[in-house]
């Protein structure tokens, strides 16, 4: 299963072009200006009570003409980055967020649950179920893990190097019988939106919830 996690995330076959690691870098730097610009609505998106208005918000967000020049100047902007997926968009918006609290650095691990990792917020990230409870896993028993990925660069050997040392608690929280599909971006995205939940949402790292199985 462990190799499988590393084949896949390690590939950096990333969805937002053909230049994963560019096109990352260029995400990640739209996010940082939403975040300075609009960080009320980054909020609300962040912490939306439903997929729906965590859509209306990705569009308000979405191809914001004064960011768009600030990161892209005279080049040519891919259309991708015109509409950011929720998922990858929520995921650079909680990178952002986490680097700016200090908060974020002091958080603790927690034991491993048996029980499994559901949080209300997974309805409202477009990711699949399976992903999110990782994160949420991910984010309660190794937050150093995550804010140790989430200061690398995209696409370089110190996220690889990240990556490849969060590979044992990745597979502790994988549910039994899940394999993980994704991109470096997808898995960066998913645990810093993991993250950003438990410092916002402290008490839901204490829910209750069905047994693993």
């Amino acid at each position: 299963m462990i190799r499988g996690i590393l084949t896949i995330a390690a590939a950096a076959v990333a969805a937002l072009a053909a230049s994963p690691a560019a096109a990352a870098t260029d995400a990640q730097s739209y996010a940082a200006c939403l975040f300075q610009s609009r960080p009320a609505q980054v909020k609300q998106l962040l912490e939306a009570p439903s997929l729906a208005t965590a859509n209306s918000l990705r569009q308000t967000l979405s191809n914001n003409d004064r960011c768009i020049s600030r990161v892209f100047g005279g080049r040519a902007v891919p259309p991708e980055a015109l509409a950011p997926t929720l998922d990858y968009l929520r995921g650079n918006l909680a990178e952002q967020a986490l680097l700016a609290d200090d908060h974020a650095a002091a958080l603790q691990p927690l034991p491993l649950q048996q029980k499994r990792y559901i949080r209300p917020w997974f309805a409202t990230t477009g990711r699949h179920p399976a992903v999110d409870e990782m994160g949420a896993c991910m984010a309660d028993t190794d937050p150093a893990a995550i804010m140790g990925l989430i200061r690398t660069a995209p696409g370089s050997a110190a996220e690889s190097a990240a990556i490849g040392a969060m590979s044992q608690s990745l597979t502790k929280c994988l549910s039994a019988g899940t394999r993980l599909d994704a991109s470096r971006t997808a898995l960066r995205a998913a645990l810093a939106d993991a993250l950003y939940q438990r410092l916002h949402s402290p008490a839901l790292s204490l829910a209750q919830a069905p047994e693993r199985g």
